[in-house]
Order: structure tokens, then C-alpha cells, then sequence
């Protein structure tokens, strides 16, 4: 527990760990005031359900009088202007249940004035959610991407550079003791939601920053300049829906009427009409025919509040839907003037708006998918029909899609996941084996699932990083490389040697030595284990890794 001798968690807090308290000798005090106390929850802020945002407001404490659930922000609880159909039932926040996501409460409308995180769960009364008061007028979900956490904070103005300036990536309990300082007005958030407080441990005022600039204090709501401890919010993976689909289909248009939730390929959807949509983590295509044929719309991760924001016809029927999973590999596309991949040949890895804009004959007779989810669309501008694509040859375009043209195309975004490396041949896991305090030392081996971070694994802009360590990345040891050569991991540092390419067939490879790729290396020494880079061999299964979303 944490206990303070001012109310409203203020002054320097004390922590007590599970045990008997006799006497005062603890406190190095003659005399003890407690004016409020807190339990600690260890381990920082954490989110689960963070594409669902959902809370319940009551009107009086301990959850009873009328109450209403809200899924988007509300900017006035109050509000006697708005029409009588969209006014809320209650004008006071007695307790709430926060069923999904992360929020923050704000003390005064327009989200001003002191402001309250609210992670997933029930808070009785205002005391539970730390407020100064009863007040709490405008409240609005925090929309982020919360796997990657990385800001930087400024002692002055504007990210101005002459004065002091921190990276963080994780959690500071006091910023007096990493020479920074405690002056903060300016902060750039480049990833991930954080929770900055004026005092150490967590304690005192608390801002809410998401990504983005924050040229001065007014942006974050501060009253000044100081700022003592910050931590990032999490995505709780260990059991979260993260990497999981879930569709959402209703009856009516705005999310009303029935409801039926997906979370796996659906031959036949026979309940309803659907007229509306939420996509509530990844992404899935839907299909105007039955058994996944014809005409093809790609929803990624988002609201869908009618037909047409779906990028359908006003007339069109849903009859079949299709979970898309992630792939790992890099995009790139090749285009073909002729069938059987002949010709002219045009390849890219990013999005292209307008084909014919930029040059190009947008009548396609063949295409190879090299890497990545592509959607493919029958005209410029992401028009006309749609097909998405995963890693695959198609020699005749027209015979598949129906269509002799290509006006536009872009890569599928897809958020980063966390991912076991299962070897196709032992079965095993790509673990870090060693103590972080001596990266040296470090070594990375194959092992039987032990559902432990040092096996959870991250790929992101060619940088494989491990979970238990997420500032450092998979590199090969030592400055001659050669097969046999093995791993570890290092600080980023922007080399050659730390880019990873991963293949859609499951084999990785060194982009500084595009012939290497991960291997074990075998045999019957103590290292027989460890993971190598090695000359590719087609007939090798253990150079193949199966990424198995956490």
C-alpha cells in the first residue's frame, strides 16, 4: 500500500509491503497522520480491450440510479443546448464501470481542469478514481497504439534545443534521479500513451499524453512546469484479445439494432441484413456471395456506421466473411504487362494512388506478390473493385480478377504483434538466453515453450526486438560474418547486421548477407542449440520458423 499524510494522495508517500506494523519505528516518525492511502498496483498502467472502448455512468455512488453506457467521448455530461434526443440522462457522476479500453475523466467541461485516468474495471465513488472532488464533466477514450512506448521531454519551450532534453521508453519513478530535472515544457510523444505526474512515485497531478507534439504546458493541461515521474500504458498481452479478430455486424445503420459478433471465417451469414459494422482488431474481408466469392470489401480496424463507409453499395447484401491474419513479411508487388510474368515489369512496396498518374500502363496482365497484404483496385484513387492478395503468383490477372486493369493498390497496414518463433523441424522456441546486464554474454538458443517474455518476439521496420527487452534488437555477433556465425542482441544502433527480412515461406534473412539465414546450429556440442546464421539450403526445415501471434 502506499499511504500519505495529505489528503488527495498528496506529499511524500510511504509503501507498506505484506506484514504486521507494531509500532511506528517504520517511519523514522514519533507521530503518524494518515489523510489517504491507495493500493499499489504493481507492474503500471495496463489496458486489455483497448479497441472496444466502453463505460457505464451511474448517477449516485456504489452504481445505482439511472445510468447510460457510453462508447465516444463526451464533451459536456451537462449539456441544456444540446436537442432532447441527444442529451444524456443524468448531469452527475456519482460511480462508474469501465468495461473497455482506457479513459480520462476531466473535472470541467471541454476536458479541462484536473484530469483522471480510468483503466478497465469498477470505481464505486470519486474517491476511486483519485478525484479532488465530486466534479467530473467530460470524459473521452484514449485511442493509441499501446504495444511501443517511446517520448522525449524537453526542459524548454518547443522542443527547444538549448536546453536539457530525455528519451524515455519506459517507466521512471522519479526524474530527479536520472539528471534531467524535474522542469518540463515541451514534450514529444513519438509512440504509445503515457501518464505524467507532478511528484515522484506517481503520485499528485496526473497528464495524459498521447502521440503527438506538446509545444508547451497548456497543451497537456498543466498548471506547471513540473513533472516528477511518467509511465507508459501497456497492452496486457498475456491473455488479451491483441492479435485476435473481432467483428461486430448489426441490423441497422449506426450500430443499432441486432448484433452478432465474428471471430472466425464465416461461410454463410444468414442472421440479418448487415448495415453496420465495428471492427475491433484486425482485419477481415466481406463478400457479397456466399463461400467467399464474389465481390470483395477490405475492413481494417475501425468504425463502419453504414454501408457505403464500408465501401459498399447502398444495396449491397453481406453473405460470407473471411478473418485476415497477419503476415509478417515486408511488402513489395510486382506488376506484369504480359501473362506467365513476361514483359515489362513494375514493382513496388509502398502505396501508389494513381497509376497511370505516375507513368505506368494500368492494364496488368500478371502479378507476383513478393511480401506483405496487398489490395488491389480496379481504378485510381482506391475505386472500383476491390481483391486482396497475400504472398502469391497469379500469371493470368484477368482470369482471376475478372478485370484487365489496375488504377491503384497499398499495402494492408497491420499493427505490430507480438509473436513465439517456433522452429518447423525441432518444434522448439527462439528464446534469449543470458542476464541483460552483460549483452555480451547473451545468447540466443531454441527451447521448449516456457511462456516467459525472453521467447515473445516483435518485428517492426526490419528490427526483430525480444519482449523483455524491447530497446535492443536481434543482432549477429562479432564483425565477421560468415556461416556459423551466432546471435544476440545490442543496442540499436542503425547497422546492417541487426536488418532482418522475414519471408512468407517462414525463412528469415540478413539483409546485410542476403544468402544467410536463421538456422540451428545441431550436432552434439554444448551449443548445439544456439541459433546461427547459415548459407540457405531449400531442404532444411530448421531454417523455417512458424511466427505464432501471442
Amino acid at each position: 500500500w502506499l499511504i500519505y499524510e495529505e489528503p488527495g494522495f498528496q506529499g511524500v508517500p510511504l509503501m507498506l509491503e505484506p506484514g504486521e506494523y507494531p509500532n511506528l519505528a517504520f517511519w523514522e516518525k514519533k507521530e503518524a497522520y494518515i489523510r489517504s492511502m491507495r493500493p499499489l498496483k504493481m507492474g503500471g498502467r495496463k489496458v486489455e480491450f483497448s479497441g472496444d472502448p466502453k463505460v457505464i455512468i451511474y448517477e449516485k455512488p456504489c452504481f445505482e440510479g439511472r445510468h447510460v453506457e457510453i462508447e465516444s467521448e463526451i464533451f459536456i455530461l451537462d449539456d441544456k443546448e444540446s436537442e432532447e434526443k441527444t442529451r444524456l440522462p443524468l448531469t452527475s457522476v456519482g460511480s462508474m464501470k469501465v468495461l473497455g479500453g482506457l479513459w480520462v475523466a476531466y473535472e470541467k467541461p471541454g476536458f479541462e481542469g484536473h484530469q483522471y485516468l480510468l483503466e478497465e474495471g469498477a470505481y464505486r465513488d470519486w474517491t476511486d478514481w483519485g478525484g479532488y472532488d465530486e466534479q467530473l464533466q467530460s470524459l473521452r477514450p484514449i485511442i493509441g497504439d499501446f504495444t511501443s512506448s517511446h517520448m522525449i521531454m524537453y526542459s524548454e519551450k518547443d522542443f527547444g534545443s538549448k536546453g536539457s532534453n530525455i528519451n524515455v521508453l519506459g517507466i521512471i519513478s522519479n526524474l530527479k534521479d536520472t539528471g534531467y530535472g524535474l522542469r518540463t515544457q515541451s514534450i514529444n510523444v513519438l509512440s504509445g500513451v503515457w501518464v505524467a505526474y507532478e511528484n515522484p512515485e506517481f503520485t499528485g497531478e496526473q497528464y495524459v499524453l498521447a502521440k503527438g507534439l506538446y509545444p508547451s504546458i497548456e497543451a497537456w493541461g498543466g498548471k506547471n512546469c513540473k513533472i516528477s515521474s511518467v509511465q507508459p500504458i501497456i497492452m496486457d498481452i498475456v491473455g488479451s484479445e491483441r492479435g485476435k479478430v473481432k467483428v461486430q455486424l448489426f441490423s441497422e445503420p449506426e450500430f443499432k439494432g441486432k448484433c452478432q459478433i465474428l471471430e472466425k471465417n464465416t461461410r454463410c451469414i444468414d442472421s440479418f441484413p448487415v448495415k453496420s459494422s465495428k471492427i475491433l482488431g484486425g482485419s477481415c474481408i466481406v463478400y457479397d456471395q456466399e463461400e467467399f466469392s464474389g465481390n470483395q470489401y477490405v475492413l481494417e480496424e475501425g468504425i463502419y456506421p453504414d454501408l457505403t463507409a464500408m465501401g459498399c453499395s447502398p444495396q449491397a447484401v453481406l453473405k460470407s466473411l473471411r478473418i485476415i491474419n497477419i503476415e509478417l513479411s515486408e511488402p513489395c508487388i510486382a506488376l506484369f504487362e504480359k501473362v506467365g510474368f513476361q514483359g515489362k515489369k513494375m514493382e513496388f512496396s509502398t502505396e501508389i494512388l494513381n497509376l497511370q498518374f505516375l507513368g505506368y500502363n494500368p492494364r496488368i496482365a500478371s502479378v507476383q506478390v513478393l511480401g506483405g497484404i496487398w489490395i488491389i483496385y480496379e481504378h485510381s484513387n482506391y475505386r472500383g473493385r476491390q481483391m486482396l492478395l497475400l504472398p502469391n503468383e497469379i500469371p493470368d490477372w484477368h482470369k482471376v480478377s475478372g478485370y484487365c486493369q489496375i488504377g491503384s493498390l497499398r499495402p494492408l497496414l497491420q499493427k505490430r504483434v507480438y509473436f513465439r518463433l517456433r522452429n518447423k523441424e525441432t518444434g522448439k522456441f527462439m528464446s534469449a538466453d543470458g542476464n541483460l546486464d552483460n549483452l555480451n554474454l547473451l545468447r540466443i538458443q531454441v527451447a521448449e515453450d516456457t511462456d516467459s517474455d525472453d521467447q515473445i518476439w516483435v518485428y517492426q521496420d526490419g528490427f526483430i526486438r525480444c519482449r523483455m527487452a524491447e530497446d535492443c534488437c536481434l543482432t549477429i555477433v562479432g564483425n565477421l560474418i560468415t556461416p556459423g556465425s551466432k546471435l544476440g542482441l545490442s543496442f540499436e544502433r542503425n547497422e546492417d547486421k541487426q536488418y532482418w527480412h522475414i519471408s512468407p515461406d517462414g525463412r528469415i534473412y540478413s539483409k546485410m548477407k542476403p544468402q544467410l539465414v536463421l538456422d540451428i546450429k545441431g550436432g552434439a556440442q554444448y551449443d548445439r542449440d544456439h541459433v546461427i546464421v547459415n548459407t540457405v539450403n531449400e531442404e532444411k526445415l530448421t531454417q523455417c520458423w512458424e511466427p505464432l501471434v501471442v
